[in-house]
């Protein structure tokens, strides 16, 4: 089976248009955060719904339905939370209120934050990585949150090594060692890469694949700034931070 593995779409739907394309899988997994920050949230939400998307629940759909406190985020953040609220339909909402905080399948664990708090925990250095490691047992685990497209490898000896695909790459899994994987951001990578990030999982190969697509940039900036919110949420687009 193929799977596509989107996270981190933020209501940029030109991002997430420009990779339809690429996905003639099996499956669609979405790994939270479909809304916050772009200008078209329920455009993403819908074209989740409509794919029968298999889907996580991220921080910002638990702060959109009052899980979490908008005062956790930054102003910018929560400025287009409360933007977004106005503007998802009674379906939308209704999706993401159905939304599990993690999920396993296909031998794989799927979060959006990480194993010990599926929803709010960043996983970006070796040193979180081993903990997570020693702490549960698992051989695969997809994770999103940080935007950025890397993977952290436990060996058979205990050791943690972080491979990054900030032009995207390969990852052939080795039944002695076990991985987390973040396949970045669709929406808003902050990698210093402003390509949209997504990963294709092939579960019979055992291998993943991490692309990097171009997409109208500008255009989803502008969007951004049309619909009055924060201007650094449309020039951070620019430069994949």
């Amino acid at each position: 089976m193929k799977i596509a593995i989107l996270s981190d779409i933020h209501g940029n739907f030109d991002a997430l248009s420009s990779v339809v394309p690429y996905l003639e899988v099996d499956e669609i997994v979405v790994l939270g955060d479909m809304i916050g920050y772009g200008a078209q949230p329920e455009e993403c939400v819908q074209w989740v719904v409509c794919h029968r998307g298999k889907a996580v629940l991220g921080n910002h759909e638990a702060a959109f339905l009052g899980v979490f406190p908008l005062s956790w985020f930054n102003p910018q953040a929560a400025q287009a939370l409360l933007w977004t609220k106005e503007r998802l339909s009674i379906s939308s909402v209704a999706f993401l209120r159905s939304l599990p905080q993690q999920f396993g399948h296909h031998g794989a664990f799927w979060v959006h934050g990480s194993l010990r708090d599926p929803v709010g925990e960043y996983v970006y250095d070796l040193t979180t990585a081993k903990t997570i490691f020693e702490q549960f047992s698992f051989s695969l685990c997809f994770f999103g949150h940080t935007h950025l497209a890397e993977a952290y490898v436990y060996s058979e000896y205990g050791e943690v090594k972080r491979i990054s695909f900030l032009a995207g790459g390969r990852l052939d899994f080795s039944s002695s060692c076990r991985y987390l994987i973040n396949c970045g951001s669709v929406g808003q990578p902050r990698d210093g890469n402003p390509q949209a990030s997504f990963g294709l999982y092939d579960t019979q190969g055992q291998c993943l694949e991490i692309k990097r697509i171009d997409y109208p940039v500008e255009k989803a900036a502008e969007k951004i700034l049309h619909v009055g919110l924060p201007e650094y949420l449309a020039y951070r687009l620019l430069f994949g931070q």
